[in-house]
Formats: structure tokens, sequence, C-alpha cells
């Protein structure tokens, strides 16, 4: 074990001392990032749109589970991890969501520097869906909000954004 880890060291100084020594040829210059949005106000109706798309695709499959764009398309990181999660539980349940949600209301709250995070809190009316099983018979908990308020994340993927996290905002109200 130890001759690989001299020998793996031995090929990383050589490789180093070649570079190091081998003649300086002129730097390219490396492209600076840029914000896809000139301005915060222009981040917010992005990631206002890409919500609001969401919740199309979303409320699309909820009707036909074959319907595109396919909701997960707009997520990333715990987002995606979180949808994947819950139509597992859904399918394992023998449970499906019926009806609609929509978008009462959205407000841009916070904003890196560089436009690449975007946070906001959406308040969603999901008064016009309900969780069936598999007879169709209404299984909503009867405790349930017809509005709430998220806390949603949205990270820049290209000149796109993504939904990377939403989580309810209990200190928010719709």
């Amino acid at each position: 074990m130890r001759t690989r880890v001299a020998a793996a060291a031995l090929s990383a100084a050589l490789l180093f001392a070649l570079v190091a020594c081998a003649p300086e040829e002129p730097a390219e210059p490396t492209p600076t990032p840029t914000s896809a949005f000139a301005t915060e106000d222009e981040a917010f109706a992005a990631a206002e749109e890409t919500y609001r798309a969401y919740v199309d695709a979303l409320n699309a499959r909820h009707a036909d589970p074959a319907a595109k764009p396919d909701p997960t398309d707009y997520l990333i990181e715990d987002a995606l991890e979180a949808e994947l999660d819950t139509q597992r539980l859904l399918e394992e349940e023998g449970r499906a969501i019926v009806g609609t949600a929509t978008v009462a209301r959205f407000a841009g709250a916070r904003a890196s520097g560089n436009l690449a995070e975007i946070a906001a809190i959406v308040c969603l009316d999901v008064s016009e869906s309900r969780l069936v099983d598999d007879n169709g018979i209404d299984v909503t908990p009867t405790d349930r909000p017809e509005v709430f308020a998220l806390d949603v994340a949205f990270v820049r993927v290209g000149d796109q954004l993504a939904i990377s996290d939403s989580s309810v905002a209990s200190d928010q109200t719709c």
C-alpha cells in the first residue's frame, strides 16, 4: 500500500515538474460568468414563470400520467428527490391526486448577488385538488389547508432556472 501511495505521489510530483517547466503558452482569456438576468426583477419573473410552468405540468400529469412536459423537468436537487419520493409513496399506497392546484401568489424574496440563486414565497391553492384511493374515494385529510405558503428555492442551470427546494413556510401566511 505504501508503495502505491509513494508511486502516486512521485507521479504527481513529476507531472507537476513537467508542467511547471513547460514553456508558457499565451493564456486564452477565460469567459467571465454573467448573469442570465439583467435585474433582480427579471430573475424573480423567470422564477415565477418556472414555478407556474411546473404547476401546470403537475396538473396535467394528475389528469393524464403520460402528459408532457414531465413536472420533474423543472426540478433539481432536493426538490427532484422529494417529488420522486412522493410519486413512489402515492403508488405504493394506491393513491392519486386529482384536480388542480393554482399559484395564488408569487413573491420574490431573495436573490444571490449574481442572480444564480433565487428564493420566493409561493401561495399555492390546492382547494380544487383531492387525494383519492384506488376506488376513487376521497381520502384527503380533513385538516389540510386549502391554501398554504411555500418557501421555494431556484438555481440557475444554464440560462434557465430550476426548482431546487420547496418547503412549507410556516412563518408566512397567504
